[in-house]
């Protein structure tokens, strides 16, 4: 099973990289920072991870809630492709749901 939850904030606004030939789909693409749970040893927080984030959408509503430090959850799975020598692999999440939190 191929399911992913999480949470954070988003690094910069979202950007539109496609739009279906009708105009009634968008493809959003944008960076979810999401903290670690845990300090480092020195006490300081670590840098947080910066996720790909994908998600089609038909509200044009969307555009105007996917800015930057939004706070939202996701609901996805992953996607991963490699190039032919599988040295350098990138992990994408495509999200079903994206909740707007705050």
């Amino acid at each position: 099973m191929n399911n992913v939850i999480m949470m954070g904030t988003l690094e910069g606004d979202a950007e539109v990289i496609y739009t279906s030939p009708d105009g009634n789909k968008s493809l959003y693409k944008f960076l979810l920072k999401v903290p670690k749970p845990y300090k480092s040893k020195d006490g300081t927080n670590p840098p947080e991870d910066l996720v790909n984030i994908k998600v089609w959408s038909t509200q044009l509503t969307d555009e105007y809630i996917l800015h930057d430090q939004a706070y939202v959850g996701i609901e996805g799975r992953i996607n991963s492709y490699a190039g032919k020598d599988y040295k350098n692999v990138v992990n994408d999440i495509i999200a079903n749901k994206v909740i707007y939190l705050a």
